[in-house]
């Protein structure tokens, strides 16, 4: 990806007041290599590879790889989707350098540092289901 573009896709992560990087797919602009990212797919979060656009209708909906979650920082292949961008959230784009990708077999390898960061993304989205949780079953019971 060119300097121009990380850029662009870098700019576009906004700063949420609890500190986890939240973006838009639609502010997400890929040209030519995969990223990865973790994002919020259908409510869970996940690591995934995030495919360039290809053309105009690819747009109405992204080619994603989603990876499984296997051994301390490994993750292996799980599925292809292709997903409305209605349908996912990017979180965090991944620095490209704290990321191993055995493309052969389907691993990929994360730093401690991105394993932590998922840890406090997945225990942030925990709290909150657990909190919304508590004020459905209050309204419920009153």
């Amino acid at each position: 990806m060119t300097s121009t573009a990380t850029l662009i896709a870098y700019n576009a992560i906004r700063q949420s007041p609890s500190s986890i990087t939240f973006a838009t797919p639609s502010q997400v602009h890929l040209e030519t290599d995969p990223r990865f990212a973790f994002a919020r797919v259908k409510g869970d979060i996940c690591l995934v590879q995030l495919h360039p656009i290809q053309s105009e209708t690819s747009r109405e909906s992204l080619g994603v790889i989603v990876f499984r979650h296997e051994f301390v920082s490994i993750f292996r292949y799980s599925h292809d989707l292709r997903i409305s961008p209605e349908d996912i959230r990017v979180l965090e784009l991944l620095d490209e350098d704290r990321i191993r990708y055995e493309e052969d077999n389907g691993t990929v390898f994360l730093a401690k540092d991105l394993m932590a960061q998922l840890r406090r993304m997945i225990d942030a989205s925990n709290m909150i289901r657990l909190q919304r949780g508590r004020q459905g079953y209050r309204r419920r019971s009153n």
